[in-house]
């Protein structure tokens, strides 16, 4: 019996030379086309393919990570609270409705975050630290400076399969009585939210019962655990 030819093993994506087609823009997000072939360890490649990705009008996001440890009590870690109109439309699909056991709110918990600005990376920017010091004021109303700011782990894709979109996690530990009503960034989406300082332990309790449905957020919360673990500060 003929030995059988092991599968060929993915070397890269190696892209075509042609510009990507731009497919649609829709204020805010660009939806490309790209022809890429996978090129294997041993030579060879497969067919040319072609894949769509979706671009924001940012470089990358942060996510900030803001916690206090009050003395003889939990960690606490602040959460936002305001809307996903993603969650509401997914209503519009009686299957996906259906699975959810019936329409979402569209009201979610997160951790604070925002896009990095083209010009935060350009010389003379602020950076990511200073994109996260920007966010923690803008959206928990938290003044932080970038030397209290941290990378919590590694970055990380959130949906790598149609968005190159990397999350930067930085957390700094904060002073409750130093919050003030958070400004916002006056889009309207943004009104009616609110901040709130939970304690930790409570945090991961509402990912493992779906009242926190984002991803981002519950890395986020198990990397804090994690790292307040390893300072003996046990938050699970």
């Amino acid at each position: 019996m003929p030995a059988k030819t092991p599968p060929p093993k993915l070397s890269h994506l190696e892209t075509g030379n042609d510009a990507p087609d731009t497919l649609s823009w829709g204020g805010f997000l660009t939806l490309k086309r790209h022809k890429v072939r996978n090129v294997f360890q041993e030579g060879g490649s497969s067919p040319w393919y072609w894949v769509e990705s979706v671009h924001p009008p940012f470089h990358d996001a942060v996510v900030v990570v803001l916690y206090a440890l009050p003395v003889g009590q939990e960690p606490l870690v602040v959460l936002r609270r305001g809307v996903r109109p993603s969650l509401t439309l997914r209503a519009q699909n009686d299957s996906l409705k259906k699975i959810d056991g019936g329409a979402l709110s569209g009201i979610t918990w997160e951790l604070p975050a925002g896009g990095v600005e083209p010009g935060d990376l350009e010389p003379g920017g602020v950076g990511l630290k200073g994109r996260a010091r920007l966010e923690a004021w803008e959206e928990a109303g938290l003044p932080v400076a970038d030397d209290d700011l941290s990378p919590l782990g590694l970055p990380a894709f959130a949906t790598p399969a149609f968005c190159n979109e990397k999350l930067h996690y930085l957390a700094a530990q904060v002073d409750p009585e130093a919050a003030q009503p958070p400004p916002g960034d006056g889009h309207p989406m943004e009104q009616g939210g609110e901040m709130a300082f939970v304690p930790l332990p409570e945090a991961l309790a509402w990912c493992r019962e779906g009242r926190i449905m984002d991803i981002k957020s519950e890395l986020g919360l198990r990397r804090l655990a994690e790292f307040l673990a390893a300072k003996g500060r046990d938050a699970i």
